[in-house]
């Protein structure tokens, strides 16, 4: 198995206690968690990280919306609507 040091850096190791894990819960700070506590954690982060990405796709398409609206409107004077 190979553990990061770094970003870019990682050594070998090995596993002694498969019944722990250590999460990273950020700026440098690891919490101790059973395996199963560590799974959930990470299925957490997972739906969190999901859900951002799925609002960011969100605002950038209402944006890339607005900036074509205000380009029809400009271009001939007419405002697009949309229609759901």
């Amino acid at each position: 198995m190979s553990v990061p040091l770094t970003a870019s850096l990682y050594v070998p190791g090995t596993l002694d206690d498969a019944d722990k894990v250590l999460a990273d819960i950020g700026t440098g700070y690891f919490v101790e968690k059973t395996m199963d506590e560590g799974r959930d954690y990470c299925e957490r982060k997972i739906k969190l990280v999901k859900s951002n990405f799925d609002l960011l796709i969100e605002v950038q398409l209402t944006w890339m919306y607005r900036g074509s609206e205000k380009t029809v409107r400009g271009s001939c004077g007419v405002r697009v609507s949309r229609t759901s």
